[in-house]
């Protein structure tokens, strides 16, 4: 790549042009902080009727998030119930 076009467009610019723009460490990559008894690890399948699909579909929709998170919600409203 032209040297004159590195200086034209700063370090930060240049570096990233270099690079693609792809890897590298990026704001809110990686794993989130915080006591590890907090993080959801355990994996849990679940199947639905078509009729609930739609219906957590539709709440999923409504409150702009993905369906997976919606259920996640679902299940810990009632697990803090118990």
């Amino acid at each position: 790549m032209n040297s004159l076009l590195f200086l034209s467009m700063g370090r930060k610019m240049a570096h990233m042009v270099k690079r693609g723009g792809r890897g590298g460490a990026r704001l809110g990559a990686g794993h989130p902080k915080g006591p590890i008894e907090a993080l959801r690890r355990n994996r849990v399948a679940v199947l639905l009727t078509d009729s609930e699909l739609v219906k957590l579909q539709s709440i999923a929709k409504e409150q702009r998030i993905p369906l997976g998170t919606a259920a996640y919600e679902i299940v810990a409203r009632v697990l803090a119930r118990r």
